[in-house]
């Protein structure tokens, strides 16, 4: 069985925009495979982005916290640096797991 090419591939004009198509989807360095992964890539920077800007309130909120209020800061340093009052005796108890 022979193959027929349709006319219709064989007018230049038409061909021409078919293979640039073909070119600019499929073998070109940023075709649509690299347009679909940086899409995807940017999805995940943007809601990485959200989940930080959101952190950063929390800890500037916490930051605010820590500077005006003298009994969080006591706190703070109670349990972060095991800090103590001078009539208190401290023991820290640590938990090893396997």
């Amino acid at each position: 069985m022979k193959w027929k090419i349709p006319k219709i591939l064989k007018n230049k004009y038409v061909l021409t925009p078919i293979v640039f198509l073909l070119w600019v989807c499929f073998f070109n360095e940023v075709d649509l495979f690299f347009i679909y992964r940086s899409q995807a890539d940017l999805r995940d920077m943007k809601r990485e982005m959200a989940y930080l800007e959101e952190q950063n309130e929390l800890t500037a909120e916490a930051l605010k916290d820590l500077t005006t209020n003298d009994a969080t800061l006591e706190k703070f340093a109670r349990e972060e640096y095991f800090m103590k009052k001078n009539n208190e005796d401290l023991y820290v108890v640590r938990v090893v797991e396997d």
